[in-house]
């Protein structure tokens, strides 16, 4: 088998061109005659590039991304081996009974990260864990001269709202996706209503800066890191970040995210680092070879999950105290909901959170923004 590959990458500030050529670096060197190519989105993400480039006929051969079920008829089955059901959250993602889609591990969403001198400047002593709580909370770290939350444009705010919402949409009942489908329930009488007033509630007293939308990722993560901000609400993976960077004037610590009642939220996880394979690539079973490589040679897989501060059951790793923080967080949550993509999910239900949770920005109300949330499902329904 020889080649070269094309991987078309989810990059991040983690996820970098050269974390992905360090990975399959190994892999290249026992395989003579073989090269990777790690490319990154020319749209506005992997999902968007991908449909240009399938349009075009310039497809990849593997994706390292999380993708959108509606573009699993254009990628190869996975076989019914041991080293493919083994992987995080295989069977849950399969569309039509088969697997499309393999990962290195899993990622934890619903957290909080907070700056611990800002909690003591405003008068925190506890983090909240309810919706009135977090509230407050915002209002105190807003007087005490910080951005109390930390958002951002591009797909963070819609992001940071799922993480935020699903284990109050779907902690009590998992099927809930299924049923909006059916008709049996809307948004406007769910627990995204009660979110979404208090999220607009949060930006109309400034504890979100209306400007924050003009902020790339990059940005808030480097605000949150400069101590500029009280809270930020993020995945795991930005461990990664906190602990790569150097002379933080704060400690970081972290918490579930709230939830209405106060109770114990599951948490909001997902496929980490997945990987799947174009059908129209001509170079099929080398292509299995490398993401059989990735998501099961040892060092491999633990390099993976290290980078991100990731989870997979039967792998450890030595992690730092934030790691361990979330490892807690996550070992007494009450089980894990699914995100905004996935099997049962309408195709480019996240996009439109994301626009959705945007407009409060501008002055649409929280029962506008449900009720156009209903809107968009009723008119995509099936998809």
């Amino acid at each position: 088998m020889t080649g070269n590959i094309r991987i078309l990458a989810n990059i991040t500030p983690v996820l970098t061109k050269t974390y992905y050529k360090g990975l399959v670096a190994p892999f290249v060197k026992s395989h003579p005659g073989v090269t990777v190519t790690i490319e990154s989105p020319s749209g506005t993400n992997v999902q968007s590039t991908l449909q240009q480039e399938l349009v075009s006929g310039a497809a990849p051969d593997i994706v390292a991304s999380t993708l959108d079920p509606v573009v699993a008829p254009q990628m190869t089955d996975f076989p019914n081996a041991s080293w493919v059901t083994s992987t995080p959250l295989s069977d849950s993602n399969k569309v039509d009974g088969r697997i499309w889609q393999v990962a290195t591990g899993l990622q934890n969403q619903s957290l909080v990260y907070y700056n611990e001198t800002a909690f003591q400047k405003a008068g925190i002593t506890a983090p909240p864990t309810s919706l009135d709580e977090f509230t407050a909370d915002l209002g105190k770290l807003k007087a005490a001269g910080y951005v109390a939350l930390q958002t951002a444009g591009e797909w963070v705010t819609g992001a940071q709202f799922s993480m935020m919402a699903n284990p109050g949409l779907l902690g009590g009942d998992p099927t809930w996706y299924a049923e909006r489908n059916d008709k049996k329930v809307t948004f406007a009488h769910s627990p995204y209503a009660t979110y979404l007033k208090a999220y607009a509630g949060w930006v109309a007293s400034g504890a979100i800066p209306k400007n924050s939308l003009g902020e790339k990722y990059q940005d808030s993560i480097d605000n949150f890191l400069a101590g500029r901000s009280g809270m930020y609400i993020m995945g795991n993976w930005l461990d990664a970040s906190v602990d790569s960077a150097k002379n933080l004037p704060f400690k970081v610590g972290v918490f579930a995210t709230p939830t209405a009642d106060g109770s114990a939220p599951k948490q909001m996880s997902g496929q980490a680092q997945p990987y799947s394979i174009l059908k129209s690539s001509k170079h099929q079973a080398l292509d299995l070879a490398l993401v059989k490589y990735l998501v099961t040679d040892k060092a491999a897989v633990t390099t993976s999950l290290k980078s991100e501060g990731n989870f997979r059951a039967g792998y450890s790793y030595s992690g730092s105290d934030l790691d361990a923080a979330v490892g807690k967080i996550v070992d007494t949550a009450p089980g894990t909901v699914t995100g905004t993509a996935g099997p049962g999910v309408n195709a480019g239900f996240g996009n439109e959170l994301n626009t959705v949770v945007q407009s409060l920005y501008t002055g649409q109300s929280a029962d506008k923004a449900a009720a156009k949330l209903d809107s968009w499902w009723n008119a995509n329904a099936g998809q």
